[in-house]
């Protein structure tokens, strides 16, 4: 890595940040304890509704199947396409895009078998079964969260094909995609090493950091049986996550910082900060976030006025 031109895509993050834009937040609805993913979203705290701060909201309902098609999640409770339909329109009233969530969560591990079946062997299929749902339901577009663990580069190029081909699809029909991503450029599927090849097709990056990322992180990663990662960088900051996106092509406010929703203060030694600081943090670099789960936001001190009110400066650009 060239750490100049590194540090320069640093500088050049926190410069485009010194005028607060503002920052899109996701969350995501999973496919288990769905009423309490309704209370939260009817939430309301310091006069700061749910509606005020989330701007994309993702439904991770649906699995591919091996063939390309799409079947709802089986997660202990019944899910439906009820609950597709009472989420878009909670985000129809209040202005908020709701995207159907891709994953591959299958018999308690993720199944990166099944997805490269799906968009690797029957890309054409997997693209016209969501853009169907996505119509059938009214919604904004597609999160792809499919997720491998190990040494997979040698899916990266097919992953790629089918992020072009569905993200033209989708275009075509005024939608938009967004992607999960791991938040090293070292190991996993996809990692950050891919983001470069989804230039001009994604709409936004969610980093799936949560706990991990924050900017006082002095962490390093070594995957199992490799060599320590990006030669030893403290690649957990959100500094470096956002200088990481632009020197690969992709503007800091398209990488939204997964957070740890219900997790009210994360981060170690004098890192520890809590959520308004934490996202003041994130506004310094120019960049999103991303909270897993809907389900934690009204929880203890999450659901307070005082975050609330933090987030929805935060979503307003308000320093």
């Amino acid at each position: 890595m060239n750490r100049h031109r590194l540090a320069i895509a640093m500088l050049a993050g926190v410069l485009y940040a010194t005028a607060a834009s503002a920052g899109e937040v996701t969350t995501w609805v999973p496919p288990y304890q769905l009423q309490q993913s309704r209370l939260s979203l009817q939430h309301e705290a310091g006069d700061v509704t749910a509606g005020q701060w989330i701007t994309r909201l993702g439904l991770q309902f649906w699995l591919p199947t091996e063939t390309g098609e799409l079947v709802f999640a089986e997660r202990g409770e019944p899910l439906g396409p009820a609950d597709a339909d009472w989420f878009a329109d909670w985000g129809r009233r209040n202005n908020v895009k709701v995207l159907l969530t891709l994953y591959n969560f299958r018999n308690d591990h993720w199944d990166w078998e099944l997805a490269r079946s799906a968009f690797r062997d029957h890309p054409d299929a997997l693209v016209a079964n969501l853009l169907a749902a996505v119509e059938r339901h009214g919604l904004a577009g597609v999160d792809l969260d499919l997720e491998g663990n190990g040494a997979l580069d040698a899916d990266r190029a097919a992953f790629a094909g089918f992020v072009a081909k569905l993200s033209a699809a989708l275009k075509a029909h005024g939608k938009e995609l967004t992607i999960d991503s791991f938040h090293s450029p070292c190991f996993n599927a996809p990692n950050m090493v891919w983001w470069e090849d989804w230039q001009g097709h994604v709409d936004a990056i969610h980093s799936m950091g949560y706990g991990d990322l924050y900017e006082g992180s002095v962490e390093t990663f070594t995957p199992e049986g490799g060599e320590t990662c990006a030669q030893g960088a403290a690649l957990f900051r959100y500094s470096w996550q956002a200088a990481w996106a632009t020197q690969h092509g992709i503007d800091a406010s398209q990488v939204l910082m997964g957070i740890p929703g219900g997790e009210y203060a994360w981060g170690a030694g004098k890192g520890r900060r809590a959520l308004p600081a934490q996202l003041k943090d994130v506004q310094a670099v120019g960049a999103g976030i991303a909270i897993w789960d809907v389900n934690g936001i009204a929880t203890g001190r999450w659901g307070s006025a005082k975050a609330w009110k933090a987030l929805e400066a935060f979503r307003n650009g308000r320093k």
